[in-house]
């Protein structure tokens, strides 16, 4: 699903080798810590963070995770150019990227898909249901 040893939302007493690892590239502290506290409990992920496209994908190449999820509107580097810029590694192309952002007609969410996104979750989104939709995006074929 995500290359991970242990499937999404499985917990450490499950017996997996190791936690699914998530980065988080988020410039709002507040949501960026939000989904941090939310991937952790409710789907425990380990979750790295980063709080701009370039710190993104240093820690993508340093930190391997399984998933980003990617924040859409940011200054300097925005997601599509994050995604672009991951599109180019032959290891970060591989990573299923989930978009997290509040443009979501379907122009756009065509463009992010047709990008190499995986899938978009709207913004606001809810901390409680927030790892079983990124669950549900990485059930859904490539």
């Amino acid at each position: 699903m995500v290359g991970a040893s242990r499937k999404m939302g499985e917990s450490a007493q499950d017996g997996g080798e190791r936690a699914v690892k998530v980065l988080v590239i988020e410039d709002e502290p507040d949501l960026r810590d939000l989904l941090q506290l939310s991937l952790r409990h409710f789907g425990g992920w380990d979750v790295v963070t980063a709080a701009d496209g370039v710190e993104g994908i240093r820690l993508a190449l340093e930190a391997k995770p399984d998933l980003v999820l990617l924040d859409m509107m940011m200054p300097g580097m925005d997601g599509m150019a994050v995604l672009a810029e991951m599109q180019r590694d032959a290891v970060l192309k591989m990573l299923p990227v989930i978009f997290a952002t509040a443009k979501v007609q379907t122009r756009e969410v065509e463009t992010y898909l047709a990008a190499g996104a995986r899938g978009v979750i709207e913004k606001p989104f809810d901390p409680l249901t927030v790892c079983g939709r990124i669950e549900d995006i990485l059930r859904q074929p490539a």
